[in-house]
C-alpha cells in the first residue's frame, strides 16, 4: 500500500494552463492533449519538500463542465457517514466503489487525477537491520505517472473534504495496486461519460504494467517531508 508519493509543487505557470481548458479542447489555443499534459507535468528533482504522506494537501486534477482545473485538497477523504468513528479513509478498492451506493457521488463528481513522480509502498525485501523499509516506484520513462483519485472538496471547506487513491487487483490475495496512468491514458478517467464497466477495463488493461514501472531505491520506514 502507498505509504508517501512524490509530487512536486505546482507551478503558478501549470495552474495557469490547467485552469479553464476545455478537456475536449475547444480551440487550437486551448486544445488540452496527453503531450501537453505530460510536458506541463514534467518530473523535476526529488527532494524532501515533494513528499507527500496522509493529512498533508494533494494537487489534483479535475474536469468540471468539460474543463480542467487544479484544486487543492487532503489526502485522507472522511465521508459524512464516518466522521468520528474510523480514520481518513487514504486508498478505496475500485470494485468496493463500484458495487456500493455510498459512493455514488464522489464516483460521479469526485474523480480526479494526481501526477506523482513516484511512490512509496512498504518493502518485501528484508533489510540487515530488520527495519521495515519502503521501497520507491516511478515510471521508466521520463515521464509522469497520473494516479486515479476521488476528492470531496467541497466550495465551502468543511471536514469530510478529501482525497483517496484508487486501487486495484486481486482480492483473494489482497494484492492491491494503485490505477495509475501515463500521459496518454490518463485524460480518460476524467471524461464525464465514463461508466464503471469501462473503468474496470481500463483497470485491467490501459493502467501501467508492471515492465513500465521501476522500483529503483529504498528508504528507512519514515520518510521527511514537508511539515
Amino acid at each position: 500500500m502507498c505509504e508517501c508519493f512524490v509530487q512536486p509543487v505546482s507551478s503558478k505557470d501549470s495552474l495557469a494552463f490547467f485552469a479553464q481548458r476545455d478537456i475536449q479542447g475547444a480551440g487550437n489555443d486551448t486544445r488540452l492533449t496527453s503531450h501537453s499534459l505530460q510536458a506541463m507535468a514534467a518530473p523535476r528533482p526529488h527532494d524532501g519538500k515533494s513528499v507527500i504522506k496522509p493529512n498533508m494537501q494533494v494537487s489534483a486534477i479535475r474536469n468540471r463542465g468539460g474543463r480542467l482545473e487544479y484544486i487543492k485538497v487532503r489526502w485522507g477523504w472522511s465521508p459524512v457517514w464516518s466522521v468520528g468513528t474510523m480514520p481518513p479513509l487514504t486508498h478505496l478498492p475500485l470494485h468496493l466503489v463500484m458495487r456500493s451506493k455510498v459512493f455514488d457521488r464522489i464516483k460521479r463528481d469526485g474523480r480526479v487525477l494526481v501526477a506523482v513522480d513516484g511512490w512509496y509502498e512498504a518493502s518485501d525485501t528484508p533489510s540487515s537491520d530488520q527495519a521495515q523499509r519502503l521501497s520507491y516506484t516511478t515510471s521508466r520513462q521520463s515521464a509522469p505517472i497520473f494516479l486515479a483519485a476521488l476528492a470531496q472538496a467541497s466550495e465551502t471547506p468543511n471536514g469530510c473534504d478529501g482525497l483517496a487513491l484508487v486501487t486495484y487487483g486481486d482480492m483473494a490475495h489482497q494484492q492491491q495496486r494503485l490505477l495509475a496512468f501515463t500521459g496518454d491514458e490518463a485524460l480518460q478517467w476524467l471524461k464525464p461519460d465514463l461508466d464503471w464497466d469501462q473503468a474496470q477495463q481500463m483497470a485491467t488493461h490501459v493502467a501501467m504494467a508492471e515492465p513500465q514501472l521501476e522500483h529503483v531505491m529504498g528508504a528507512q520506514r519514515l520518510v521527511q517531508g514537508r511539515r
